[in-house]
């Protein structure tokens, strides 16, 4: 009996502190937007990513002939989005799904590349960096893509 009251009082415990690591981590994503500097930050690392990459023989084939000036705000918007600022996201999960397919894996890894040394541009923060990364790398392809 004794152990069952303990091990429901445990239980309890665990619960509450994952709920609360869940709220502290969800409240860190939130802020990610004003830690990564607001929307000028913003702007600038979907530009510096756009201008780059279509600098990319590797990319040649998908940026070529995109207006990357006419691109960049829509990427900020969705960054902002993602990051957790007020920006009303120009795709769907669906569209960035839909886009994933229009870039092929190494094309993909070199947007990835692209976009890791445009975010050491505008951040030194390491804690940043990494949730910045964790919250836009995986999509980044399909964004890109959906964007074209």
């Amino acid at each position: 009996m004794r152990l069952q009251v303990l091990g429901r009082w445990l239980a309890l415990v665990i619960i509450g502190v994952g709920l609360g690591v869940g709220q502290s981590m969800a409240q860190t994503i939130g802020s990610l937007f004003q830690m990564m500097g607001g929307m000028d930050t913003v702007t600038k690392l979907s530009s510096t990513v756009l201008q780059s990459a279509a600098k990319d023989p590797r990319l040649a084939g998908v940026l070529g002939k995109v207006d990357t000036n006419a691109m960049s705000p829509k990427l900020a918007d969705q960054m902002c989005s993602m990051l957790g600022g007020s920006c009303k996201p120009p795709l769907s999960d669906q569209q960035i799904a839909a886009g994933s397919s229009k870039l092929d894996a190494s094309q993909t890894k070199a947007l990835g590349d692209h976009f890791g040394s445009a975010l050491n541009t505008v951040t030194g923060n390491p804690l940043v960096k990494e949730g910045v990364s964790k919250a836009m790398a995986p999509k980044l392809g399909g964004i890109v893509g959906a964007l074209i």
